[in-house]
């Protein structure tokens, strides 16, 4: 008998301990949860309804064998045991939030731009459910790590090993267990992230093009409002102000990714797997100035800066080097600036030589970077020309102290009847002798139809 009681015993607790594992099984799964909070700033995402779907730029049979194929991106959706396979439960949500990286990128400018995206036979992409299983590949990561955070050089390194080896890939990994938000090449040029958020997913992409996070600030260790660099959360405008690593208008144009004294330049918009940018669509932000016009950056310390003319009571230079070590010693965004040294005799004006053109009826707003050493007083304007070069009026803002702090200014107004074109100028008035230092200019049509008037926000 205590044998067959025995048995029985052992039954119960088998079958007990099964059902405890079904149990269990869902719970594990359950208890990571990688789905983030998409950004709001400087305005709410659209719906998931309201998005494009941006669909296969290029399509293979094989992803791993993408060794002919165009440069592009490819989306991995990445398991292991610690967590179980979820794929057919959040393939399309990984897309969806591919997608929103493509409109992020499409939306911060005015320039039609968009990601190249690598997808695989054998799905029907006319619905959106075979279009996100032709995105999203499923892998199983071998070697991670059960009970703990996975490095991501083993995500790389079992990419590799199974044969997602392309140089002429960025694989975007969606980690659906404890892993990191980060980026890297090597083995193969990986970008990260156990954090779902497009904000997230965009922030790591850029990193593979070499731009670090970014450096333009008001203060130390502080940063420009609405920057997808500036963090891997919350923000997701990409360079609204086109002064760091990205200008789809002028894409020869490279800019420092670090601070001194570090002389990598980039120019994002110029990123392989980016389609060539094409003016013009609506986005929120865009400019009409050259990347010289916003930065100084072409010019050595104590030269004469181009594109750039003073009348009046003054004369400028190119800011010379100080305890930065052969930089600015006084800088916006860490390398460049203008100083203009005001003297008393007249009103005293920096403009940009050339003027940018303009439509009648349209909104238009003029921002600056300020900062003095002492103190002192200056005001933006706006100056409207007619095609045959008639001054018609001009849009002065509001006069403002400036102080040690960086800190944006902007005058925003509409262009009057008749206007072609418009002179951008900083103005000191008459009776005050001090230096200031001029950085971050931009001229933004303001049309987006998103924010209030139209134009970006300051920050």
């Amino acid at each position: 008998m205590l044998p067959s009681r025995l048995n029985r015993l052992l039954s119960v607790i088998a079958a007990s301990v099964l059902a405890v594992a079904a149990m269990v099984a869902p719970a594990r799964a359950a208890a990571f949860d990688p789905i983030g909070t998409e950004p709001v700033a400087p305005y709410a995402l659209p719906a998931d309804t309201a998005l494009p779907q941006r669909g296969c730029t290029t399509t293979l049979a094989d992803p791993k064998n993408a060794a002919g194929s165009i440069q592009a991106v490819q989306v991995i959706y990445a398991w292991h045991e610690g967590n179980g396979n979820n794929y057919e439960m959040y393939a399309e949500r990984i897309a969806r939030i591919v997608d929103r990286m493509d409109w992020l990128l499409d939306e911060s400018t005015n320039y039609d731009q968009h990601i190249n995206l690598s997808c695989r036979t054998g799905h029907a992409t006319g619905t959106y459910s075979g279009y996100a299983r032709a995105l999203v590949v499923p892998e199983k990561i071998e070697n991670g790590v059960i009970g703990g955070e996975t490095d991501p050089f083993v995500i790389a390194d079992d990419l590799a090993a199974a044969g997602y080896d392309s140089g002429n890939r960025r694989y975007l990994v969606f980690e659906d267990f404890n892993g990191t938000a980060t980026a890297h090449c090597g083995p193969v040029c990986v970008a990260t992230t156990d954090d779902w958020d497009s904000a997230t997913m965009m922030h790591e992409l850029i990193h593979l093009h070499d731009v670090d996070h970014a450096k333009v600030s008001e203060v130390p260790n502080s940063f420009s409002l609405n920057d997808v660099m500036i963090s891997q959360y919350n923000d997701w405008q990409i360079d609204q102000e086109f002064n760091t690593y990205y200008d789809p208008s002028e894409t020869s144009a490279l800019f420092y990714t670090s601070s001194y004294p570090d002389t990598r330049k980039v120019n994002l918009a110029s990123f392989p797997p980016f389609t060539t940018p094409v003016c013009c669509d609506v986005g929120y932000s865009n400019d009409a100035l050259t990347a010289q016009e916003r930065t100084i950056e072409s010019d050595a310390p104590y030269g004469f800066p181009t594109g750039f003319t003073v009348t009046g009571g003054g004369w400028m230079q190119v800011t010379p080097p100080g305890a930065d070590g052969q930089v600015s010693a006084r800088y916006y965004d860490g390398r460049r600036s203008l100083t203009m040294n005001v003297q008393a005799h007249a009103e005293g004006l920096v403009s940009v030589t050339r003027r940018p053109a303009v439509t009648a009826g349209q909104r238009y707003k003029f921002f600056a970077r300020l900062t003095t050493g002492t103190s002192g007083d200056v005001k933006l304007r706006m100056s409207w020309y007619n095609a045959s070069n008639t001054l018609l009026s001009a849009s002065d803002s509001a006069v403002h102290s400036l102080s040690s702090g960086w800190q944006e200014y902007s005058v925003s107004a509409i262009a009057p009847a008749g206007a072609a074109t418009v002179r951008l100028s900083v103005v000191s008035p008459a009776g005050q002798t001090f230096a200031y230092v001029l950085d971050s200019l931009q001229l933004n049509h303001c049309n987006n139809g998103r924010t209030t008037d139209g134009c970006r926000l300051n920050g």
